[in-house]
């Protein structure tokens, strides 16, 4: 489940997590990476952890649940819900229902397999800001292929999910190329007139000071609108020239995705921390 490549990602930390699931061998799997990370864990099915909830507290301070169909996914995100603590989900690739569920259930944070150790580390040990809010649940990213997988899957929860993939992709590229990593307008320009873009941004991320750098999507869902939240860890930038198609950047390669992200789904685009986090809203209807 977990891919290589964690660097010098990893440190010292400490914590008692439960791990639940169904599937032994992914359980086990999991408790391994938590025990190099530092967190002291205990192995439980779905069954035997709803009823240590329901014969009280759990004494952990997160739960991390893999994967678990149907209804007993129900009766344990419910028992959790009540039981107040924070609780990490793996979903797997294309199981909306299953993110939907953890969103209505108070789900912090979500990692979709297969996952890298150091991705399910940041789903787990969320950052402060605008991020943590009451409501929402948070999907750490850091490259491109994430941003294409996680755009497509969370799209599905709106009604016209075309439209917000591309704007949510838009968006998630920004805070990757431009925020985290740091490319600037004009050096992003140079490397897209090079045909060097893509390489130069995997070689970035491959960097050691870059392998602990994620962004984070945040999706919360109401009965009648998805918001959308996604927050980078860049030096912040000052949105608003970038907000319309300007006609003297119309031979520039880039520079249009903030005009192209409202224009498909987020009308009202709203940028907070000095442009390092962006919120858009899509209504529902019905």
């Amino acid at each position: 489940m977990f891919h290589s490549g964690q660097g010098n990602f990893l440190r010292s930390m400490t914590g008692r997590v439960w791990v639940v699931g169904d599937d032994p061998r992914s359980v086990e799997h999991l408790e391994r990476g938590l025990l190099t990370a530092g967190f002291v864990c205990e192995c439980l099915s779905s069954a035997a952890a709803c009823a240590r909830l329901a014969a009280g507290r759990p004494g952990v301070g997160r739960v991390l649940l893999d994967a678990v169909p149907g209804a007993a996914a129900a009766a344990l995100l419910d028992s959790l819900r009540r039981s107040g603590v924070a609780v990490t989900m793996l979903v797997e690739a294309e199981d909306l229902p299953a993110i939907e569920a953890g969103l209505v259930s108070g789900v912090a944070g979500f990692a979709v397999k297969p996952v890298e150790l150091r991705t399910l580390m940041a789903a787990m040990m969320l950052p402060g800001g605008e991020v943590l809010t009451p409501s929402g649940g948070c999907f750490p990213f850091r490259s491109l292929e994430d941003v294409s997988g996680l755009s497509q899957l969370v799209a599905g929860l709106c009604p016209d999910p075309a439209s917000v993939q591309i704007a949510l992709s838009e968006l998630m590229n920004n805070a990757i190329e431009h925020g985290n990593l740091g490319l600037g307008f004009v050096r992003k320009g140079e490397l897209m007139a090079a045909g060097a873009w893509r390489n130069e941004v995997e070689r970035l991320l491959g960097l050691p000071e870059y392998a602990a750098r994620f962004a984070y999507l945040r999706v919360e869902c109401r009965p009648r609108e998805v918001r959308f939240l996604i927050r980078d860890q860049g030096q912040g930038f000052d949105p608003r020239p970038y907000l319309d198609l300007d006609p003297t950047r119309s031979v520039e390669p880039h520079g249009r995705g903030i005009a192209i992200a409202r224009m498909l789904a987020f009308p009202e685009l709203v940028f907070l921390d000095g442009g390092r986090c962006v919120e858009g809203v899509v209504r529902r209807t019905g």
